[in-house]
């Protein structure tokens, strides 16, 4: 496998096709920190985390929010099967800022002042990683006002 050609991406959820087409370069959130593919890179399977994928464009960055999945390179082109994933433009920002307040709400009062747990609080954690992803993503996408 060589170094020309183009590097396509596809990037899929239950829900459908959320990206495709050509970029220059993607870095996504593999469980054991972000992983960076750019033409003629090797074949690669890796779990993702809940994160931030960067796609190079030649007209600009774009900025999709995802949540776990999986990410398969070979031949120059990059699929991600993703639980959930939102392109920083589509991210309703009240919304996340909402859920993030519940998920910090929720950890606050997971445990009664006796030890007994209210709720689950690895739940309450996933909540806010998702909420503060999201936000992430805008802010990087310049969506946040300041």
């Amino acid at each position: 496998m060589g170094t020309t050609g183009e590097l396509t991406v596809e990037i899929v959820t239950q829900s459908g096709v959320e990206y495709q087409g050509p970029v220059d370069g993607v870095v996504a959130p593999g469980t054991r920190g972000y992983l960076g593919v750019r033409i003629g890179h090797a074949p690669l399977l890796s779990s993702l985390s809940t994160g931030l994928v960067t796609l190079h464009c030649a007209d600009g960055d774009t900025f999709i929010a995802v949540t776990g999945g999986m990410m398969e390179v070979f031949d120059n082109r990059v699929t991600v099967l993703a639980d959930a994933a939102e392109r920083a433009a589509e991210i309703d920002i009240g919304r996340a800022r909402r859920a993030m307040q519940r998920a910090k709400e929720r950890l606050a009062a997971a445990y009664t002042p006796d030890g007994r747990r209210e709720v689950d609080p690895e739940r309450a954690r996933m909540a806010l990683a998702r909420a503060l992803n999201r936000l992430h993503t805008a802010e990087k996408a310049g969506l946040l006002g300041s």
